[in-house]
C-alpha cells in the first residue's frame, strides 16, 4: 500500500502548529486486520473506544473472511490432567495442513463436540458449554440433557442429539437439543441465555435416532435421521422451524455423514462395487435444494481394509487446488489429489472436530463463566503442554508486541520528520 503521507495521516493543529497526529481510521483498520490474535486482544485493553471498534460486527466479519483464506484444522486431544479446555500453545503440521489442537477431557468428547465459526460447543452432565478457544472465554448454561425422565423411568443413555450454529439474520449462536424418547425439542439462545421449546418436525413421533454429528450451513442445522423414514432433518435457526430436505434414494444409511464443506451442505457415503470401495460426496445448492456429485473416490486397500464391515469417512476441507482433506471413523486423516487420483495418509491418529477460524466475537455474560479461567496452567502436570512450551509461546508473543511498538514509533518519527 503506497499512499501520500497527507492521505494517510492527519494533523490536529493549535495556533497554526501541529500538536498531535492520528492515523486515518481506514488505514488503522487495515493494520489491525493483519495483526496476530494475541496482539489484537492486547489492543482491546487500550481504551473503551478501541475495544468497541475491535468487537464491532463489521471488523469481526472482515477478519473472519480473512481467516477463511488461512485454513487450519481443529482437532481434539483428550487428557485427564484436570486442565480446562483450551488450545495447545503450538500447532502441528501434517503434510501441508496445519492442525490446531484443543486440549480437553474425555468427558467433553463424550458430550458431542461441535464447532461453528471457531466456537466450540459440548455437553456435560448438568450443563451446555460454549467455548471460544481464541479468546479463552467459556460460558456454561444449565441443562437436563443427560437426566431427562420419561413415563417409563430415566431416559436411556445418549438417547439425545445436539446441534450448534449461527443465526444468519441476527448473528447470534444457538444450541438445539433433541430427545428421542419424549419427543422434546429445545433451543438455547447463547446471546440471552434463555431456553425455549420448539415445535417438532413433521412425523416427530417416528424419529427414533438422530445422528449426533450435525452440520450448520447458511443459518440452518442439519441432522441425519435413522428412523422409520430415513431422512435429512433441517432446522432454520432464525424462523426456528423444522423441515425435511429431500435427498436421492438410498443415500441415507447408518454410515452417511453430513458436513459443512466450503459453506455448502455435503453428504458423504461409502459403497462397495465388487471388491472395490467408493467414497461418494454430494453437495447441495441451498437455493434450490438440488444435489450434485462432486467427488467419487476409489479407496485403496491402504485406506479401507476389505475385511472391515463398518467404515465411514467425513470431508473436512477443499484446498484452492481442489484437493480434498477427509478423515475416517478410526481418526485417520487423508488427502485426496484429483489430478493424480492419489490418496495420501497425513496422520494415523488425529481426531478432527472441524475447520478452525480465529473468532474474536465476545461471549455474552449470560450463563456461568468458566470456573477455571483464572487458573495457572503451569501448576498442572500435562504431557501435552510443558513449561518450556508455554515459556516459548510467551517469548514469541513478547517479540510480536515489541515489533508492533517499534513499527508505531517509526510511523510517528516519519510524521515528525516530514512535518518539520
Amino acid at each position: 500500500l503506497v499512499l501520500p503521507w497527507k492521505s494517510i495521516l492527519r494533523f490536529k493543529t493549535e495556533g497554526g502548529k501541529p500538536n498531535s497526529i492520528y492515523l486515518v481510521p481506514d488505514l488503522l483498520e487495515e493494520i489491525l486486520l493483519l495483526l496476530p490474535l494475541k496482539s489484537i486482544l492486547r489492543f482491546k485493553t487500550v481504551s473503551k473506544q478501541w475495544k468497541s471498534f475491535l468487537e464491532s460486527k463489521l471488523f469481526l466479519e472482515r477478519r473472519m473472511r480473512l481467516q477463511k483464506s488461512r485454513r487450519k484444522i481443529l482437532a481434539v486431544y483428550n487428557c485427564e490432567c484436570g486442565r480446562p479446555p483450551r488450545l495447545l500453545p503450538e500447532s502441528i503440521h501434517k503434510g501441508d495442513e496445519e492442525i490446531i489442537s484443543l486440549h480437553c477431557s474425555a468427558e467433553a468428547e463424550e458430550g458431542c463436540l461441535m464447532a461453528c465459526d471457531g466456537l466450540v460447543c459440548f455437553a456435560e452432565p448438568n450443563c451446555i458449554n460454549v467455548l471460544n478457544p481464541s479468546t479463552r472465554q467459556r460460558r456454561r448454561f444449565p441443562s437436563d440433557l443427560w437426566h431427562m425422565s420419561t413415563p417409563f423411568g430415566a431416559e436411556p443413555p445418549r438417547s439425545w442429539a445436539m446441534g450448534f450454529g449461527r443465526d444468519k439474520v441476527t448473528g447470534s449462536y444457538k444450541v438445539v437439543t433433541i430427545h428421542f424418547w419424549v419427543f422434546k425439542f429445545c433451543l438455547l439462545d447463547v446471546e440471552t441465555g434463555e431456553w425455549r421449546k420448539l415445535s417438532g418436525p413433521p412425523k416427530a413421533n417416528r424419529i427414533s435416532d438422530v445422528r449426533t454429528k450435525s452440520a450448520c450451513v447458511n443459518g440452518s442445522i442439519y441432522w441425519i435421521s435413522i428412523s422409520l423414514d430415513r431422512e435429512l432433518l433441517a432446522l432454520d435457526l432464525h424462523e426456528e422451524k423444522f423441515h425435511v430436505v429431500s435427498v436421492p434414494d438410498k443415500w441415507i444409511t447408518s454410515e452417511t455423514q453430513v458436513v459443512n464443506l466450503e459453506d455448502r451442505l455435503a453428504m458423504a457415503k461409502t459403497k462397495q462395487v465388487g471388491p472395490e470401495w467408493i467414497l461418494d460426496i454430494l453437495t447441495m445448492d441451498a437455493d434450490e435444494e438440488r444435489w450434485s456429485k462432486t467427488y467419487s473416490i476409489s479407496l485403496t486397500n491402504r485406506v479401507v481394509d476389505p475385511d472391515r464391515f463398518r467404515r465411514w469417512f467425513t470431508p473436512v476441507a477443499v484446498s484452492k487446488r481442489g484437493n480434498l482433506v477427509f478423515y475416517d471413523n478410526e481418526n485417520r486423516l487423508f488427502k485426496y489429489y484429483p489430478v493424480t487420483d492419489e490418496i495420501r495418509c497425513l496422520s494415523l491418529r488425529t481426531q478432527v472436530i472441524s475447520l478452525y477460524l480465529e473468532n474474536l466475537v465476545p461471549l455474552p455474560l449470560n450463563g456461568s463463566p468458566d470456573p477455571f479461567s483464572s487458573y495457572d496452567w503451569t501448576r498442572y502436570n500435562c504431557p501435552f503442554i510443558s513449561t518450556s512450551a508455554v515459556c516459548k509461546n510467551k517469548l514469541l508473543q513478547l517479540g510480536i508486541t515489541c515489533f508492533i511498538f517499534l513499527f508505531l514509533m517509526l510511523v510517528f518519527y516519519l510524521v515528525w520528520f516530514l512535518s518539520r
